[in-house]
């Protein structure tokens, strides 16, 4: 065996070990929070007003965001695009058995509550009996940015205001005014 190839085996046995060091990194964990007011319109709503929470955020600030697998929250989101982006989240608060999912196929930075983007939100709570109040197609959701607050829109996250004029269940048509939402670290 020649000096040239005794040199070459040592570094051919370290390649392995090179590989270590070049693993793909940890996609971040998807935090949320959303307080809400679901209310009893007096019409068609079999279900009392009541409020929730999960963190805390409003439409003035932004306190305390749970992480996916916090205090029983559970939460997954996406939000991409560039310009205009695509929401869809889920928010899940075991401790209350609360959920907000929502839908928003495009929505710019530019959005108000004059000129707001339109989705779709399905919400469930303790006082719902757990049963999932919707939106419709017919009746779709607003979403907007407070100009005079920090909310906004970019990849992997939103800061939002919305209101819901009409969930249904069944029979049951229900709103859902005043809400706020919120989630960041979000994946593609």
């Amino acid at each position: 065996m020649s000096l040239a190839r005794l040199g070459f085996v040592p570094v051919l046995g370290l390649l392995p070990l090179l590989g270590l060091g070049c693993s793909d990194a940890e996609a971040p964990i998807p935090r949320g929070a959303y307080s809400l007011n679901f209310v009893d319109p007096g019409i068609d709503c079999n279900v009392s007003g009541h409020s929730e929470i999960l963190g805390d955020v409003t439409a003035d600030q932004k306190t305390r965001m749970l992480a996916d697998g916090e205090e029983g929250a559970t939460v997954d989101c996406s939000v991409t695009g560039s310009g205009t982006f695509a929401v869809t989240g889920r928010a899940k608060n075991s401790a209350t058995a609360t959920e907000i999912r929502v839908k928003i196929d495009g929505i710019s930075p530019t959005a108000t509550r004059e000129m707001p983007a339109t989705g779709s939100v399905s919400f469930s709570s303790a006082r719902t009996s757990g049963i999932a109040f919707t939106s419709t197609t017919e009746e779709q959701c607003t979403f907007w940015f407070d100009p005079e607050s920090e909310q906004g829109v970019d990849a992997g996250k939103i800061w939002v205001a919305f209101e819901c004029t009409a969930v249904k269940s069944g029979r049951d048509i229900c709103e859902i005014r005043l809400g706020t939402l919120s989630f960041d670290s979000c994946g593609a």
